[in-house]
């Protein structure tokens, strides 16, 4: 491939991958049809001397033959296998140092394991975007007795006690007959209900070890420039010029008796 680039072999492997699983599984295909790779003439030879039958030939052309078939699968993996030697050696001397903001996190790097902590870092951004923060609409601050990380409510949560009570109140005074004559008495109306009545109020002291909206950003922040990081060295280490080589002849000559 001349000089050319890691990066650019990487592009190149895949095509050289498809073609080379598309070939194999076309070959298994045409090893599996035995009329293929054989063919006849068949003609009709008459005992009748003075009398002969006529019966036109029948033939069937060979449509190709195994060796053909082999060779033509052994070039695509001959080709696949040099692209494949070439990445693996390549990857040996493709690396790159992982700096971000200044601090350096590691040196060195081969590209392989960068293309891997990409990933990675992928999903643990997902585990931390899960992490609860404070409940918004609440006025916090750091705990004084119960731990690094923990907060306390700055205001406690308060709730009234009450008691059900019966009240009541004289509608109509009690009427009684002027003292000395007869006549009805009349009782007092009176009217009856249940009151709720405060009895005393509970208190609620909550404390929490969540962190806060601005912490949680800052760490999905900084996942984020070391993914971004991540990503430019990996490009970086894939500028490698490839290491030239090839094996997948040889390989394909061995299995074939060559």
């Amino acid at each position: 491939m001349g000089n050319a680039k890691l990066h650019q072999l990487l592009a190149v492997e895949s095509d050289l991958e498809g073609k080379y699983k598309r070939v194999c599984e076309e070959s298994k295909k045409v090893f599996n049809k035995p009329a293929m790779f054989m063919g006849y003439h068949r003609s009709l030879v008459s005992f009748l001397e003075d009398d002969p039958i006529e019966y036109p030939d029948e033939n069937q052309a060979m449509a190709t033959t195994v060796e053909d078939r082999v060779n033509y699968t052994g070039e695509s993996i001959a080709s696949y296998l040099d692209a494949l030697y070439q990445k693996e050696a390549t990857n040996q001397n493709a690396k790159a140092d992982l700096v971000v903001d200044g601090v350096t996190i590691g040196t060195n790097l081969p590209a392989t394991f960068l293309l891997a902590l990409e990933s990675r870092l992928k999903y643990i951004r997902s585990v931390y975007e899960t992490i609860p923060t404070l409940p918004a609409g609440v006025e916090w601050k750091p705990s004084e007795d119960k731990g690094e990380g923990v907060w306390d409510m700055v205001h406690p949560e308060e709730k009234l006690k009450t008691k059900m009570t019966f009240k009541s109140k004289v509608l109509v005074e009690a009427q009684f007959p002027p003292e000395g004559r007869s006549g009805q008495s009349l009782p007092a109306q009176i009217e009856k209900w249940e009151e709720q009545v405060p009895v005393g109020k509970f208190v609620k002291n909550v404390w929490c070890s969540m962190i806060t909206s601005h912490e949680k950003a800052e760490v999905l922040g900084r996942i984020d420039k070391l993914i971004q990081a991540v990503k430019r060295q990996r490009q970086q280490a894939n500028t490698e010029p490839v290491v030239k080589g090839n094996v997948g002849a040889a390989i394909v000559n061995f299995i074939n008796g060559g």
